[in-house]
């Protein structure tokens, strides 16, 4: 990876050079000087990382470019920010005497670096050879691919398991799930062998569902908490009571778990259970009562863990199997070369060949055929089964868990440079921790992991990170949620397996990426040991799993090393209290990226020397106690997010125009009683790519409509004035606008007045309103629906609380073009029937229906809804029954019912399974 170090160093270099040249005065010669030694030995190092197992020498010169890529990268920021940092007449002073002590010091610090590098090279191209083509043409070839990678469309994604070789397994652990004379049931194996997997087949499976009233699934982990366990469990048992829980004493949440398996059958899955002492602290709840109807289905790899069951030990597959698999991750869609048939045998030669040598371990052979659906001849795929043989050589066997390691490793040294560091980087999140696809691509961008030269055809730089990650995702090494509903965006989550998880650490590590992340169960803590900030520490994060003290001792070690800072809560008991002199900022003036998550602040303020940290490029506050921002976050000046979203009512001062790169802005929640006497004006902020958390009740319109580059809006809405100006500005100013979220709320009145009635038509007829949540009455809801020809044209989101229709919504809804998720919330209609037509709601995929007081009958004729994959009917305590009409809609994948028909019975299934649940399910009234 020392090149992609390079690479991230040249970034910095560069994007120092194309933003802040004022700040490079008398400097600009000496940093260019230093970017071209840097190209240069980046195109040495492409070669060197391949030739790093022929010798000793050669991985020396990497450690050592790698130190000097991290030197160039501070000694830079360093200057940046002294000099941005100074005022006025010292600031004149260090323009007009270029050769002063502050200067000479970093010019003679470049001097040395750039002697340091010429060394190095001189070494490595003298005695190897290395890199003897002429560098010019190298380096525009270099550029030259990044650019056509940049181009290419992302490539298809498989979205399903590839369930291949583990049938018969599945039908035998069908049957002893259903088979009454097993309480506990445990798959283990190795890592990556499909545990999981098959697990969630047997948990949707059919039989299961149509046998079991409830259903939880809860992944253990290694960071095992008992109660969070517990809790988890409770609410997915019993959703309805689910706020609850976390109020209940230990001996309650036993108690009411034992009561509710004695009530129902339910099935548990415990998922990835690391250790015995683990389910001794569970079993007791599960498997330690009279009378439990619960089935329990564990996860492990360990066999020691699955012994407290009916131990089912899961295989490797055969090689027919795996190459069966092998094939379908190496050819998306079936894409098979057409070669004739004598090729085609030599491809599944060499494609069983290279099985093998996986081991036949299905995530191994999953990653590989992410790998290989980027060579398409024969030739490519033997050179890969050639270099997975020399990986091999003296790797050990199987059991010694070596050969997934070498697959993974390959799938690593197989992504370009550019993807390197960004792979590394997603080693800070938790395991099994879902990360927002958005999130991800603003860290990237703060640390400077996409670079300002890749943007092309008015691309952003939210758009080349969207690249970046369909490549990942493309390549098998990472998993993704896809955005089904809105095509703005194409992903909404992102994910690392476990396996892949420890390879991204371990390699972080081997590559000395520096990045540490600390798990801390609780008891007391000092951030800012030199054990966590050593001098090699560029990225600390650490996960909060406990009640913690932290402590508030004096440090004097040098901490500008440091990049970024991430304290994340996973504590659900209460806030994690942050004494605001934890941390030294006058001592981190480098970092980039801070991020506070579920803490509470000393007197809800946050320490004004966050204002020293000049080069902050992301600052986030979520779900965290605070009253204000302090007014020195005017100094944040490379501030690009700032992100405030979850939390509440903190006052945020007006000097976000000072904030010249701010692209990002996610505003916090306010309550109306709580922000009566503040305003809070975004003016300066033209530039702004993202608004999210727009409030009509402390925002200004008029300076929002200036942001002609605002592609991601969500606003709120409390007054007609407003929510018409919004509804003119999507129209005629937004033009680069992607995705809009329009909330209408109290103090909105679009009925009793002619206004209001016009208003409210401007809304229906928008065509750039994308998602929208009305929550205030319009029971005329059908009558301007039928006096207006176009209806909703763009919405794929709708959702109605509160509105009170009088007339049934359904023939008007029915016919929108592009509404895919529809929620009918509490008297949003107030009528007894409601029908859905034949050929109508053609795109629809989600539907709830939840506290509709009023609703008897719901007809649904053949042909309605023929998209539709998930529905869930909750309080609609009058319905007698359900439409016979869902039979005929294959597409359903996910439907639930509860709290219906007077009574709190919940009725869930998945795929197929729900059919057997009509029958019987609303038949008469209890």
């Amino acid at each position: 990876m020392a090149e992609a170090v390079v690479s991230f160093a040249l970034q910095t270099l560069q994007n120092l050079l194309l933003q802040e040249a004022k700040f490079l005065s008398g400097m600009t010669s000496h940093v260019k000087g230093l970017e071209k030694q840097l190209k240069e030995m980046q195109c040495l190092l492409e070669d060197a990382d391949r030739r790093r197992h022929e010798s000793k020498t050669i991985s020396n010169w990497i450690a050592e470019i790698r130190d000097l890529a991290y030197r160039s990268e501070d000694v830079i920021e360093t200057y940046a920010v002294r000099v941005s940092s100074d005022k006025g007449y010292l600031r004149k002073i260090l323009q007009i005497l270029s050769c002063g002590f502050k200067l000479r010091g970093i010019v003679s610090e470049i001097t040395a670096i750039k002697l340091e590098i010429g060394r190095v090279y001189n070494s490595m191209h003298e005695l190897y050879g290395i890199g003897s083509i002429i560098q010019g043409e190298r380096i525009n070839s270099v550029a030259d691919d990044e650019n056509q990678r940049l181009k290419r469309q992302t490539y298809p994604f498989e979205r399903d398991d590839c369930f291949v070789g583990m049938e018969d397994d599945l039908k035998r652990l069908v049957s002893l799930v259903l088979d009454k004379q097993y309480r506990v049931i445990s798959i283990w194996g190795m890592g990556g062998i499909g545990k999981t997997t098959i697990a969630r087949k047997i948990y949707n499976h059919n039989e299961i569902k149509s046998c079991f009233e409830s259903f939880a699934w809860v992944c253990i982990t290694q960071q095992c908490r008992i109660r969070s366990v517990m809790e988890e469990v409770l609410k997915q048992l019993i959703p309805h009571k689910r706020e609850g829980i976390m109020n209940l004493s230990f001996t309650e949440l036993v108690g009411q778990l034992c009561e509710v398996q004695r009530d129902k059958r339910c099935l548990v899955v415990l998922d990835d259970i690391w250790k015995v002492e683990h389910w001794d602290c569970l079993k007791d709840v599960f498997d330690g009562h009279v009378g439990l109807k619960s089935k329990l289905l564990l996860t492990t790899r360990k066999q020691s863990v699955a012994d407290v069951g009916f131990s089912f030990k899961l295989g490797l597959l055969n090689v027919g199997d795996g190459w069966e698999l092998l094939k379908r991750k190496a050819f998306p869609r079936n894409l098979v070369p057409d070669c004739g048939l004598k090729k085609e045998l030599m491809f599944e030669k060499v494609g069983k060949n290279m099985v093998q040598k996986c081991g036949y371990l299905p995530l191994v052979i999953t990653l590989l055929g992410g790998i290989l659906s980027k060579k398409k001849s024969l030739k490519e795929w033997e050179l890969v089964n050639k270099n997975i043989d020399s990986y091999l050589f003296n790797a050990g066997s199987i059991e010694d868990n070596k050969i997934h390691e070498i697959v993974l490793d390959l799938s690593y040294e197989d992504l370009p440079s550019y993807l390197k560091p960004c792979f590394l980087y997603m080693g800070q999140f938790g395991e099994d921790q879902y990360t927002y696809a958005d999130n991800l691509y603003m860290l990237w961008i703060a640390e400077g992991l996409i670079s300002l030269e890749n943007r092309q055809n008015n691309k952003t730089l939210m758009d080349v990170a969207e690249l970046y990650l369909s490549e990942l995702a493309s390549r098998c090494i990472v998993q993704v949620v896809v955005n089904e509903v809105t095509s703005s965006k194409r992903y909404i989550l992102c994910h690392l397996h476990d396996v892949v998880r420890e390879l991204c650490l371990s390699k972080g590590k081997k590559e000395d990426f520096r990045l540490k992340v600390v798990d801390c169960l609780g008891g007391k803590m000092d951030l800012l040991d030199s054990s966590l900030l050593d001098t090699k520490t560029r990225h600390l994060t650490v996960h909060f799993r406990g009640d913690v003290d932290l402590e508030q001792d004096k440090h004097t070690h040098d901490q500008k090393h440091v990049r970024s800072l991430k304290f994340l809560n996973h504590f659900s008991q209460r806030k994690i209290d942050f004494p605001n002199n934890v941390l030294d900022f006058r001592r981190l003036k480098l970092v980039r990226v801070l991020i506070f998550e579920g803490c509470r602040f000393e007197r809800r303020r946050m320490p004004s020397e966050i204002g020293n940290l000049t080069h902050l490029r992301y600052l986030r506050l979520r779900d965290c106690e605070l009253d204000e921002l302090p007014s020195s976050i005017s100094n944040l000046i490379y501030l690009y997010t700032l992100d405030l979203f979850h939390s509440c009512d903190i006052k945020v001062p007006t000097v976000l125009n000072k904030m010249f790169h701010l692209k990002h802005l996610l505003l916090p929640d306010y309550r109306r009683n709580n922000v009566s006497n503040y305003k809070l004006k975004l003016k300066g902020l033209n530039e702004l790519e993202t608004l999210i958390g727009f409030n009509s009740l402390v925002h200004d319109l008029k300076l929002v409509s200036k942001m002609k580059n605002l592609q991601r809006l969500q606003a709120t809405l409390h007054d007609n004035k407003t929510l018409s100006k919004i509804i003119d500005d999507i129209n005629t100013k937004w033009s680069n606008l992607r995705e809009s979220v329009l909330i209408i709320k109290q103090g909105c009145d679009l009925t009793s007045t002619q206004e209001g009635v016009d208003i409210l038509n401007k809304v229906f007829t928008c065509p750039n309103v994308h998602s929208l949540w009305i929550d205030i009455n319009i029971r005329n809801f059908s009558k301007i629906c039928h006096e207006t020809k176009t209806v909703f044209p763009s919405i794929i989101l709708l959702t109605l609380r509160n509105c009170e229709i009088e007339d049934d919504p359904m023939e008007i809804l029915e016919k929108l073009p592009c509404l895919e998720s529809l929620s009918l919330w509490p008297s949003s209609y107030m009528g007894q029937e409601m029908k859905c037509s034949a050929m109508g709601f053609h795109q629809l995929k989600t539907l709830q229906l939840w506290g509709l007081p009023n609703l008897r009958e719901w007809r649904v004729e053949r042909g309605a809804m023929a998209n539709l994959c998930e529905l869930e009917i909750s309080e609609c305590h009058k319905l007698d029954r359900i439409p016979e009409g869902l039979r005929f809609i294959s597409s359903l994948e996910e439907f639930e019912i509860s709290e219906v028909c007077g009574g709190g019975k919940r009725i869930s299934a998945k795929k197929r399974g729900f059919q057997q649940c009509l029958p019987c399910a609303f038949r008469h009234h209890p």
